[in-house]
């Protein structure tokens, strides 16, 4: 079954993280179709008659233009051929997050990938990002956010405990990586020490590892870890970078909990989103 990916380009055409990421990862393109989509920048409007107005969205489309060719030529250096590449170039009329969930919702594609240059969370505070932004926003398909990702790393962290939020994740990391059969997945689940998250530990992974079987990955490339960790977000990290994972996977939300442990579960989320290096982390 065929997998399509909307990638996300931007002008800075030496950062091709997520393009760069989708290549290395996947052994077997056959099955796949990659988007390349470009949102030009909106001019400002401060009169009705801008002479330059017309000049500039010219700029920004031969600027997107010339990203997009760069993108596809990374992807053929990487294997794949030009039926399976299309470019999609639009002139931006929202904000940036808006068109992008548009899109991805729209296209019905497998995953959005998002390459994520490294600026400062001091400079994120400040000024937002497009990944941050969407990072608040609900979405209706899997996230793939690329931050300048190791692309001699291979295999998969998924982090599991049992929701239906991290079985949705095991079965699109599932749909994705089946055909994959050099990439193995290591499920990770971090239960509170003395508690009966503790105890249930070997049931979460057995049941984690189901989900995998169904969704067509083979038994012999699941693991199994286990590590009690009252910092979740450090304990995942250290893990990924150990293990040089390429990718960390998570579900969206945790199992059903207070309020004040769904902002716990945020702030791994978020933590995992500014500190992860080198993994792309995947969120379903």
């Amino acid at each position: 079954m065929e997998r399509h990916l909307l990638v996300t380009i931007s002008e800075k055409q030496d950062k091709l993280f997520g393009v760069r990421s989708v290549g290395s990862l996947f052994e077997k393109k056959r099955e796949m179709k990659i988007t390349l989509f470009y949102l030009t920048a909106r001019p400002p409007v401060r009169f009705e008659e801008d002479s330059d107005r017309e000049e500039r969205l010219k700029r920004s489309e031969a600027t997107g233009r010339k990203a997009l060719e760069q993108a596809r030529n990374e992807l053929l250096k990487n294997g794949f051929v030009d039926e399976q590449i299309v470019m999609k170039l639009r002139a931006s009329k929202f904000t940036k997050v808006y068109e992008i969930i548009n899109e991805g919702t729209e296209g019905k594609y497998d995953a959005v990938v998002l390459g994520r240059r490294g600026i400062s969370r001091l400079e994120e505070s400040i000024t937002g990002s497009v990944t941050n932004t969407l990072f608040e926003k609900e979405w209706d398909f899997p996230l793939w956010i690329c931050r300048n990702p190791d692309t001699a790393r291979k295999n998969v962290l998924a982090c599991v405990d049992g929701s239906e939020a991290s079985h949705r994740m095991l079965s699109h990391v599932g749909f994705i990586l089946r055909q994959s059969d050099h990439q193995h997945v290591t499920l990770l689940t971090i239960p509170k020490e003395g508690t009966a998250e503790e105890e249930s530990a070997d049931a979460v992974l057995e049941e984690g590892k189901s989900v995998l079987v169904d969704a067509g990955i083979l038994s012999d490339r699941i693991r199994f870890r286990i590590v009690t960790e009252t910092d979740v977000a450090k304990a995942i990290i250290k893990e990924a970078s150990a293990g040089h994972y390429a990718v960390v996977a998570t579900g969206r939300t945790g199992k059903p909990m207070g309020f004040v442990e769904r902002v716990f579960v945020g702030s791994v989320s978020r933590a995992l989103l500014q500190e992860l290096a080198g993994a792309c982390l995947w969120m379903a």
